[in-house]
């Protein structure tokens, strides 16, 4: 089955492609409804045997509509408005997909098993193509599930939205239409969803609904699954994985403002520090700090604390500004905001970083600062347990961020290049231990993701490398889009294996 809009057609009709045959939407579903009527009335014989002839061939997700209806869990009626829903985002992809019987050489024919997996966005945002509305990667990963032909038998794929429902109660009706769609006929959802591009109260309702879909269709995939990128992609995920290789053993998580106290005075009498909210992007609300007066350090982890009108040198990495404040208005910034207490802050942040719970992403990770940030940071781009490639994110001079936004240079390497081999080797060793650590143990890697590690030196001298961050929320492939097919075979050996 393959799910398009057809764009030569005016009247953009939905398609239902199984081998040469077709049917419109509205006729699929008045279709499901029926069947799921006899059903009801426990006429499924009577039903199969009064079948027409393209019904009886008509293949949707698993197997036909029969018998997917006789074997799935929960069956759904969709009504007339449920219809009008599906058809108003199920947008059209335009010539950007060739229809699946002639994209693919060996297209399905009769009886062939197809698998159902679909890509899940939200309107707006700036991470759309104007003239498609979709992501520039999600076409290519879309059409590449389609175009997939292994061992795990046939797959199609389409691009549903899942609209900002926070103040509509159209838009909830309408996502609750989705979700009974995907319950009754997606194998795995492949989530690109951006941070930011739905209000927190719909971004809570998706992620609401993505987990009530594993809970009753036990056997979809969601790739990736609100929880993990919760887990993974909060800062606390540092203090995790701090025993591994690749981790910095002197990493501290603060909850509240007590323990925050507590421990920063502690810290930073100790080495310079890089202090990270949790929320945030681009690097606002990460800073990096030092005393003074840098010859205060003390020898050893514990051997002094700061007073609060310590004076310190704080970088913001989103722009790479410098200020100075004492501890004390440090503090009261990073926990109350712009206070008399605080001083005159010139960030475009406003502080109250543990404003909220641990659940609405309220702490801090307080890490050593490593020096050789100067250089730059090496991401591993991640497609499931493969690392794809690395880009060395090298700082614009004189300053240490290195996001684009601040005028980092990116430079790309393969796997394979002697420049990062030790990094690549420590990191793959541990790869398989990394969920674990997590608290996800069993649990797969996310489909996409990445990881940011920061440059250091061993005894001996040689390069080390700590990761810095984890993020896979919504990583995008738009720069690589020869990766499309990688992440395509990815997403079909998570949900059939």
């Amino acid at each position: 089955m393959q799910f398009f809009k057809n764009g030569g057609n005016e009247k953009e009709e939905i398609c239902v492609v199984n081998g040469a045959k077709g049917a419109s939407l509205e006729e699929t579903l008045a279709k499901v409804d029926h069947l799921a009527e006899c059903k009801a009335e426990n006429q499924q014989l009577q039903a199969a045997a009064t079948l027409d002839d393209a019904t009886a061939s008509l293949t949707l997700a698993d197997t036909s509509v029969e018998s997917l209806l006789t074997t799935t869990a929960v069956v759904s009626v969709f009504t007339e408005q449920d219809k009008a829903h599906i058809r108003s985002i199920w947008t059209p992809i335009n010539d950007y997909v060739i229809p699946f019987e002639t994209a693919n050489p060996a297209a399905p024919q009769e009886g062939d098993k197809v698998r159902f997996i679909p890509i899940l966005e939200a309107p707006g945002g700036r991470d759309k193509d104007p003239a498609t509305g979709h992501r520039r990667d999600s076409i290519p990963i879309a059409t590449q599930i389609a175009l997939q032909q292994d061992c795990y038998d046939k797959c199609a794929s389409a691009i549903f939205y899942f609209l900002d429902d926070s103040q509509d109660e159209a838009a909830r009706e309408g996502n609750a239409a989705l979700f009974r769609y995907l319950r009754q006929f997606a194998t795995g959802v492949v989530v690109r969803v951006n941070p930011g591009t739905l209000s927190s109260g719909a971004q809570a309702n998706l992620d609401g609904m993505l987990t009530d879909l594993t809970v009753s269709s036990p056997g979809i995939r969601i790739m990736t699954h609100p929880h993990t990128q919760q887990l993974m992609g909060a800062k606390d995920s540092l203090v995790k994985i701090r025993d591994l290789r690749f981790g910095l053993k002197d990493t501290s998580v603060y909850y509240d403002a007590p323990s925050f106290r507590e421990g920063f005075v502690r810290s930073i009498a100790f080495r310079p520090r890089v202090v990270k909210q949790n929320r945030g992007s681009q690097g606002e609300g990460i800073w990096i700090i030092k005393l003074k007066d840098e010859t205060q350090y003390c020898a050893n982890y514990g051997d002094a604390v700061v007073s609060l009108d310590t004076e310190l040198v704080l970088v913001e990495a989103n722009d790479n500004h410098v200020e100075y404040h004492t501890v004390g208005e440090f503090l009261e910034f990073a926990i109350h905001g712009r206070t008399d207490q605080a001083g005159v802050w010139e960030s475009t942040g406003t502080g109250r970083y543990l404003d909220g719970d641990v659940e609405s992403g309220a702490m801090l990770v307080d890490q050593r600062f490593l020096p050789r940030i100067s250089e730059g940071e090496v991401r591993c781009n991640m497609v499931g347990s493969q690392l794809v490639n690395l880009v060395h994110k090298v700082p614009k001079s004189g300053t240490l961020s290195a996001t684009l936004q601040s005028g980092a240079m990116y430079t790309s390497y393969s796997p394979d290049d002697p420049k990062f081999a030790r990094l690549v080797e420590s990191y793959t060793a541990d790869l398989p231990n990394i969920m674990k650590a997590l608290g996800m143990e069993g649990e797969p890697l996310p489909l996409l993701w990445t990881a940011d590690f920061i440059f250091d030196y061993d005894e001996q001298g040689n390069d080390i490398f700590y990761v810095g961050e984890f993020n896979c929320s919504c990583v995008g492939i738009t720069q690589d889009l020869y990766l499309s097919e990688v992440v395509a075979k990815t997403a079909i050996e998570m949900c059939f294996t």
